[in-house]
């Protein structure tokens, strides 16, 4: 047990932590539930605190001995990691619940009665805890399966001696001193393991750091696991291609998302649950997370999985040709038209789903035909009076904020509310860096594969790959993955084959960083109207960049018309 006044010190760090806590009286009842907890099964503290376990937890028995158990759990439709055993000594049951979504800061909880070291040790996950200079305070039981090593012989050493030992490689510490924020890293450890470590900084009330808390999980299982599941579905494809062939049919290729990130996952739950509807579905996102990789999943998995989906990019037809693209038209509708006339984008769609991808673009004319579509599932054809009727599911998506479309007086406010029955918004990848790692893995073997390589990737390349910011979002990577597959002269791409942008990330941490000089107003205006840009990129909207910039919207609505539009 750690000293009451070491509890007293490890509060602020122990509420950092990423896991729920609960612990449960001989009696059933619970009588420790942090914030963590709390959020996660959707009920404030004081509805849990002495509620019986089983009326909050959907389990009808906890564990009888003081062996460690794991299972999964349901609650409220997500699947949580539940993790007990009990305390004979103390007649209390340890309870840690794995989050799925991200963190806030843990607060409220006042843990100087409970047993610090066994709940940390209950956590599969290595922890693993330093002072803001670096020296290693508190390793739970996990790290010896991730280090070999006993946490005893770990803790006491500074960071930097533990690296020149190999203990581990490369070192998070520096990166997070720097940047003061959350970061995440592919690790190797001495032991020849591979490990996902997150360090996650504490802060005191006058904003100093006081701790860093590092969460590393052991994925060298799931990539050798990732590997064989690959050669074999290569044999399942080739397999099943042959029995089509003999059967006479081809069955239609399944949508393939990476979705290891609680964001994402939340996103690839709400899309399988809505394709078994018919349900209009408005997604948005910036321009290349996948709004239509999710799209075609949408349809893959719904009934109409047999029928066509029609992809229409609103922003790629032109405005004196889109009507008649969309909604065809009759013979002799217009100079030039085809004399039996011609089906259009919508009619083709009948049975299936019609996609219409950058709904934002769509002249403000023909946004009144859409509504019609969309209220009746009907339209007249150019140069027809009469109606023809469609069957059609429709998912719309844009990239452009449409609330501010709509008081610039672009885009119809009744079309949007038919259009945004359900909501799905696809977060960029910078936002999910668990997604990475896994898009790196699975683009570079569909380029290994489209191109005969057999190339990897450098530890070091992989991590720079995974800080960098993406702003390209998926689509940026999958090219940068081909582009380095197709030019690397060797089986191994390193972090010197990775483009200038990437590979200098920490040098461009700075806000500003000066690479020539230049008359101080025209360096102004340069940043200025780099500054609007980079705003309006991320947020499409001025009231938000205004607010990012402090400034008045007048003036970030002004500033945008001038450097973009």
């Amino acid at each position: 047990m750690l000293e009451s006044a070491k509890l007293q010190q490890y509060e602020d760090v122990f509420n950092k932590l990423p896991i729920g806590v609960l612990v449960i009286a001989a009696n059933g009842l619970i009588t420790v539930c942090n914030q963590t907890a709390a959020e996660l099964i959707g009920l404030a503290v004081p509805k849990i605190i002495n509620q019986p376990f089983s009326g909050i937890i959907p389990l009808n028995k906890l564990p009888s001995d003081n062996t460690y158990h794991e299972q999964q759990i349901l609650i409220n439709n997500k699947s949580f990691s539940f993790s007990a055993k009990k305390d004979n000594e103390l007649q209390q049951t340890i309870c840690i619940i794995h989050p799925t979504e991200p963190m806030t800061e843990l607060r409220d909880t006042k843990l100087t009665d409970l047993p610090i070291e066994d709940i940390l040790n209950s956590s599969q996950d290595e922890i693993f805890i330093t002072d803001s200079e670096g020296h290693t305070l508190f390793v739970n039981s996990a790290g010896k399966a991730l280090y070999g090593k006993k946490p005893e012989d770990i803790i006491g050493n500074a960071v930097n001696q533990l690296v020149k030992k190999g203990l581990f490689s490369p070192s998070l510490f520096p990166v997070v001193k720097k940047r003061n924020e959350k970061v995440s890293m592919i690790q190797r450890t001495i032991s020849g393991k591979t490990a996902h470590v997150i360090a996650n900084p504490v802060f005191d009330v006058d904003g100093n750091m006081t701790h860093i808390i590092f969460t590393g999980r052991d994925i060298t299982e799931i990539k050798n696991l990732r590997k064989k599941i690959e050669r074999s579905e290569v044999l399942l494809n080739a397999y099943k291609s042959e029995l089509e062939k003999l059967q006479g049919f081809n069955t239609p290729p399944e949508t393939d998302i990476v979705a290891i990130s609680p964001k994402m996952r939340k996103v690839l739950n709400m899309a399988n649950k809505i394709a078994k509807v018919d349900s209009t579905i408005l997604i948005t996102g910036e321009s290349g997370v996948g709004k239509g990789v999710i799209a075609k999943f949408i349809h893959d998995n719904s009934p109409r999985k047999n029928n066509p989906v029609i992809h229409i990019n609103c922003g790629a037809i032109p405005e004196n040709l889109m009507e008649s693209e969309l909604f065809g038209y009759e013979s002799g509708a217009f100079t030039g038209a085809d004399k039996k006339g011609r089906k259009g984008l919508i009619e083709q769609a009948n049975g299936g789903t019609l996609f219409l991808d950058e709904i934002g673009e769509m002249p403000l004319n023909l946004q009144v035909k859409l509504l019609k579509v969309l209220q009746e599932r009907k339209f007249e054809p150019v140069g027809s009076s009469a109606s023809v009727k469609v069957d059609i599911r429709i998912i719309a998506a844009t990239n452009k904020n449409l609330k501010e479309l709509i008081n610039k007086g672009t885009f119809r406010e009744d079309l949007y509310y038919r259009l945004n029955v359900v909501p799905i918004h696809i977060p960029p990848l910078r936002e999910r860096p668990e997604d990475v790692l896994h898009l790196i893995d699975f683009f570079a073997e569909k380029m290994k594969e489209k191109y005969h390589t057999s190339t990897t990737f450098s530890l070091e390349a992989e991590n720079a790959l995974v800080q960098y910011h993406w702003p390209g979002n998926v689509r940026e990577l999958e090219n940068l993955i081909e582009r380095l597959v197709v030019t690397s002269e060797n089986d191994e791409i390193t972090f010197d084959d990775l483009p200038e942008e990437v590979r200098y990330r920490e040098a461009n941490d700075a806000i500003v960083v000066v690479k020539d000089i230049a008359p101080l107003k025209q360096v102004r205006d340069e940043m200025e109207k780099q500054l609007i840009r980079k705003a309006y990129e991320v947020h499409k909207s001025s009231y938000k960049v205004a607010e990012l910039l402090g400034i008045d919207q007048s003036t970030a609505s002004r500033k945008i018309n001038k450097f973009i539009k």
